[in-house]
């Protein structure tokens, strides 16, 4: 029995997966899928429908974003897992639906035996290029439902109306499934068939008799499915569409943006073939394996004996687009082609590998179709055509050492692969040689079973890895637990430093048998939930201002806020990723933002890691904050530990001729007063000038503040024991630092609180925002600037009396009691966005966009109650609708299968 078969495939390729409790830590499914997963199905658990997040991007809309797949039915039967072992769960599942919906596309749509169509199904199913996108789950999961969607597009000529209601069925459940970009591809594809199987061989036009009415179906059908999918999905498509007015891209990629990721000539053929070694990265692999390549040129070449000929006809040239499309900005056309819509939304060209593969598989089962019909030798020409091609292939893999860095490991074919390769034609050749066709299919079967032992989802790490909870995590649970609403951090680490616990790790992950590789994602995973980095954090329910995007999100106001957090020459991010950004070497590892922006953002806690720190005679300084004082500027240690020293560290930096005045006053009350100056005695380290200001005697400091006399950058300051022989380091600005583990956790004590009042209100428009902004003048705390008060004017120049009580703050409703002296704007640093409704004592009121990305809206004086509710226009109206058109199309399905 075939599906059985094709069951059994799934599990022997995916055996790791199935039947052991490793996971999947790597790339998106770890820090983008697995949060977002455990956040919905957690909703979805309690029978809620998740909207909406405080903890990414400083609030993002949920059901909005369309990769989560709130909506997708198969999504709803793992609700009750963890996020690793539902996507588990689904990679199996989907694999095993890719595998039969190809099965039946060549069994049923093209009239394939049995056994081709099984080769055809398992080169596609378990080929490279499903095999290599099981990270990227929603993009998996809609790859899973291709197959179907053709099948389906070929019956609708014998049955229109059955076949039409499931396509609009399919269609709606790949949209739901997330990624967008694959229901593009495919109705793209699925249009090219509709229309080359329409008119060729169509009756002229003062001819249509009923041959050519019966070829007009496909594009019928599929016009009228799509019209129909289009309600179904209206659920998902309104709150995506809403979102997509706000995204960052709401008016399309440029040309550039919409090429990257392409198909690169320099990559193309080890992409093409399969490796033993190296590990391409995903988006470029689409083999199929040479022994199946070697079947696609046969059937190429037999096409016209089928008699789906004009199917087949379709898929080669869907296959020969699909492989162009591909290659991206290496294509004049395909350039082109980015300034159209549809085109001009998505990156990676390389996707459209996707219907290279299935087209590809096809041609492979047609091809051992045709042996089993004919059993006989090919001719010379085959063979030649087949040895030629690998051969060009294997040569062009050569190249791809440069671009080696798409590529794990030698970019360069190893012995193992030029074995693999060999060893994968001569049993081609001679299996053809000898007319044993049967002997195909275990052979191609073998061949990426070998093959797919390099990719992903064999590359498995323990669950500890997404689900321990590292000491980051657990000091900030419990600041979240302690306040409400929960305070933002940010991260900032390019994860070069190594867990303290390292070596007990890399024990007990050797001892369950992780190579290499798997180790170092294990690392690097464990490195992520430490400095709770991409989407970590919405994992375990920590605020964060970063997050990471990579679809429609973040939105345009956040991308443009973000001018404020980046330092100078660095672009707007589009898909978040602050930690990445600003982890750049100039600022020692971490540009922090400054101080203004982060109290504004009502970030308190800030993680580092300490890479860049320097050590001098056992002495430790921490340089992540920087201190720059201009002449006459002075400044204070804002937090003092409880120390006792005979002596001062001073790190520091300065242009020209050095002065400053430092104060210690102690425990008992005795000041002294310590110089530093051209005249100290100073070591160069790491850049920057080291001097040790000794003490009278000795001091448990309670304050330290110091005046510069002339300009200077300080770095850090350390207390030093030299007695005792140890030392505490000191936090520079306005931090405490309150963690050194295998990071550094710092409080931030000036930020603003969540919600508070301003009375000094201005407006500029969003071309001039920032640069006002950046302006020193303006302080958040003081000043907030309206993006619709084109008239606004200050109404009060003094600081009135103000107060602010967060009564309740959850994911869609927020309550506050306000008091004020005077009217003005209460500020709730938590994103603008549609759908937010405001009231203030039970009136509503508008919601203003202010400070380019939060809410504000007005008060009056006196008390106020303010409530902000999240409840979008279309809900839960769509929802209705959506489920009404769902109501009707099952109905109608089954009435018409009850007639049958």
């Amino acid at each position: 029995m075939p599906p059985a078969a094709l069951l059994l495939c799934t599990l022997i390729f995916f055996n790791r997966l199935a039947f052991t409790d490793m996971i999947l830590a790597r790339g998106d499914t770890f820090a983008y899928f697995y949060p977002y997963w455990d956040v919905r199905n957690a909703a979805l658990s309690t029978g809620d429908i998740p909207l909406w997040t405080p903890n990414l991007f400083m609030g993002a809309p949920l059901l909005a974003n369309p990769q989560i797949g709130t909506l997708y039915l198969p999504n709803w039967f793992v609700m009750g897992y963890s996020a690793p072992d539902a996507v588990r769960i689904s990679i199996l599942l989907h694999i095993a639906w890719a595998l039969l919906g190809a099965y039946l596309l060549a069994r049923r749509g093209l009239q394939f035996g049995e056994e081709a169509a099984v080769l055809a199904a398992v080169t596609f199913g378990l080929g490279g290029y499903i095999g290599a996108h099981v990270e990227q789950i929603n993009q998996l999961q809609g790859l899973s439902w291709m197959p179907w969607l053709f099948l389906l597009l070929m019956l609708a000529r014998r049955r229109p109306m059955r076949c039409g209601l499931l396509l609009a069925i399919g269609l709606a459940l790949q949209f739901l499934s997330g990624h967008t970009q694959t229901v593009f591809i495919t109705v793209v594809g699925l249009g090219v068939y509709a229309i080359i199987v329409g008119t060729k061989h169509a009756s002229p036009l003062r001819n249509v008799d009923r041959a050519g009415a019966q070829h007009a179906v496909p594009l019928r059908t599929l016009s009228l499915a799509g019209l129909l999918a289009i309600f179904l999905t209206l659920p998902q498509l309104v709150p995506t569409l809403e979102l997509i007015q706000q995204s960052n891209r709401s008016g399309g990629l440029d040309s550039q943006q919409a090429v990257a990721f392409s198909f690169s000539p320099l990559i193309a053929a080890r992409g093409l073939l399969p490796s033993y070694n190296g590990l391409i990265f995903g988006e470029f692999v689409a083999y199929i394996g040479i022994i199946a390549l070697g079947l696609a040129v046969i059937g190429i070449a037999a096409y016209r004996t089928s008699p789906q000929r004009r199917s087949l006809s379709a898929f080669l040239i869907i296959g020969i687009i699909a492989l162009l499309f591909a290659f991206g900005r290496f294509n004049p056309v395909y350039v082109a082609l980015t300034g159209l819509p549809g085109f001009n939304f998505f990156r990676v060209p390389a996707r459209w590998l996707s219907l290279f593969a299935l087209s590809a598989a096809l041609f492979a089962g047609w091809g051992l179709q045709s042996l089993l019909n004919h059993p006989r030798r090919p001719s010379r020409t085959i063979f030649v055509v087949i040895i030629a091609l690998v051969a060009v292939l294997i040569g062009l893999s050569f190249l791809a050492s440069q671009q080696a860095e798409d590529i794990i490991g030698n970019a360069t074919p190893e012995a193992i692969t030029l074995i693999g390769w060999g060893a994968a034609l001569v049993t081609l050749l001679t299996i053809l040689w000898l007319k044993r066709p049967r002997l195909l299919l275990p052979a191609v079967i073998i061949e990426l079973f070998f093959a797919s032992l390099v990719l992903a989802y064999n590359d498995l790490t323990p669950p500890e890895i997404y689900e321990s909870q590292r000491l980051t995590v657990s000091q900030l649970r419990v600041f979240a637990d302690a306040d409400t609403p929960p305070p933002r951090m940010l991260s900032i680490s390019n994860l070069l430093f190594d867990p303290g616990d390292k070596a007990t790790l890399e024990t007990r992950w050797r001892s369950r048998g992780l190579d290499d590789l798997a180790m170092r994602h294990a690392f690097v995973g464990t490195k992520m939930q430490e400095t709770l980095a991409a989407n970590l954090p919405l994992a375990w329910d920590v605020a964060t201002i970063d997050g990471f995007g990579g679809g429609l999100l973040p939105t345009q106001h956040y991308a443009d806020f973000t001018a404020l957090l980046l330092p100078p020459g660095v672009a707007p991010t589009r898909d978040g990723r602050l930690r990445e950004l600003l982890a750049l070497e100039m600022c020692g590892g971490a540009c922090i933002p400054e101080q203004r922006w982060l109290n504004l953002t009502g970030t308190r806690y800030l993680i580092t890691d300490k890479v860049f720190d320097l050590w001098h005679e056992d002495v430790a300084y921490d340089t992540q904050i920087e201190r720059r004082l201009a002449a006459g500027e002075r400044d204070s240690i804002r937090f003092v530990p409880h120390f006792e020293a005979d002596s001062l560290d001073v790190l520091y930096s300065a242009d020209d001729d050095v002065a400053l005045t430092i104060i210690l006053t102690s425990v008992d009350g005795e000041r002294e007063t310590l110089t530093l100056n051209d005249t100290s005695e100073s070591i160069a380290l790491g850049g920057f000038l080291l001097t040790r200001l000794p003490f009278e005697g000795r001091h448990i400091p309670v304050s330290i503040e110091f005046e510069a006399d002339t300009p200077i950058s300080i770095r850090a300051m350390t207390l030093v024991d030299e007695q005792a022989d140890v030392f505490t380091q000191l936090t520079l600005g306005a931090w405490r630092r309150i963690l050194s583990s295998d990071i550094k956790l710092y409080e931030n004590l000036d930020v603003l609180p969540r919600a508070f009042v301003v009375h000094d209100v201005v407006s500029y428009d969003d071309a001039s925002v920032i640069a006002a902004m950046q302006t020193p003048e303006f302080d958040p705390a003081q000043s907030v600037v309206i993006a619709d008060a084109d008239d606004a004017t200050p109404t009060e120049t003094a600081a009135p009396f103000t107060n602010v009580i967060v009564n309740t703050y959850t994911d869609e409703r927020i309550a506050l009691t306000v008091e004020s002296q005077v009217p003005g704007y209460l500020v709730l640093t938590d994103a603008y966005y549609p759908g937010w409704r405001a009231t203030v004592n039970d009136m509503p009121v508008p919601i203003h966009r202010a400070d380019v990305m939060f809410r504000a809206v007005e008060i009056p004086s006196g008390e106020s109650e303010v409530v902000f509710i999240f409840s979008p226009w279309w809900w839960p109206g769509v929802f209705i609708i959506g489920g009404l058109a769902w109501l009707f199309v099952v109905a109608t399905l089954f009435w018409h299968l009850s007639r049958k």
